[in-house]
């Protein structure tokens, strides 16, 4: 059959479209639908490294803020007697009763002193809360002093090992209650009176004897690692994990 000029070039035109729409489908759209998915990784990434640079940047001073922690954990941590045994717990506190110092003579005289097994115990922390924060511009604008703001009280606890002890005593007015300050101005102030009877006061003067009963707990707290040990023994466990792979 033979066409005329007019069917050949309506020919020719639905070929070129059908070759184009092909082209389409199979060339273009796939590469701009590939240019799309890696503009779209490219920005996912790019997000990821301005993540990843932050985090860098916010751990610059990482190695100054861990010394900073330790060393505050540490005083924190000093407040409390190092983990003992009951034999080094109890030395410590006929240690206490020695007022002076030289061993000679107890100025406080325990008469049966019992001691608990180690024990768990808990002590309360005490955070204020304000319910009204004001910066000094709100203060100055709403002529609202710092006497007029009010805080809440929040307390959680904390988990410590602890001795607890008991026992009846003598003792001069003068070395009981020198003995109580002592506890206060002691090194490791964690050694606390939990409860105290008097049976009499008697005269009540200094070298006035009292007899009575008294319960104390020691709290301890465990020995904080140094940063650089916590390091050490991550590195040896990564070459002992990296050499068993091997």
């Amino acid at each position: 059959m033979k066409l005329n000029a007019r069917e050949q070039l309506v020919l020719v035109v639905v070929l070129v479209i059908v070759v184009w729409i092909a082209g389409v489908v199979l060339f273009i759209k796939p590469s701009i639908d590939a240019v799309r998915d890696a503009s779209n990784l490219l920005s996912d990434k790019q997000m990821e490294l301005a993540g990843k640079q932050q985090i860098i940047k916010d751990d610059e001073n990482l190695p100054q803020e861990v010394d900073d922690a330790y060393a505050k954990a540490t005083e924190t941590a000093s407040v409390f007697y190092p983990r003992m045994i009951q034999h080094e717990a109890a030395t410590e506190l006929q240690s206490q009763f020695d007022l002076d110092g030289n061993g000679e003579e107890q100025e406080i005289q325990n008469l049966n002193l019992s001691i608990s097994t180690i024990t768990s115990a808990n002590i309360y922390r005490y955070v204020y809360t304000p319910d009204n924060v004001n910066t000094s511009l709100d203060t100055i604008v709403s002529r609202v002093s710092d006497d007029q703001q009010t805080a809440e009280i929040q307390t959680s606890t904390i988990d410590m090992t602890a001795y607890s002890f008991s026992f009846n005593f003598t003792s001069t007015k003068k070395d009981l209650m020198q003995f109580l300050e002592n506890l206060q101005t002691n090194s490791h102030r964690s050694l606390v009176v939990s409860s105290l009877s008097i049976a009499t006061v008697g005269d009540n003067e200094d070298d006035t004897e009292w007899t009575g009963s008294m319960n104390l707990m020691l709290y301890m707290a465990p020995e904080l690692p140094k940063p650089e040990d916590v390091d050490d023994k991550k590195a040896v466990k990564t070459e002992t994990v990296d050499a068993v792979e091997e």
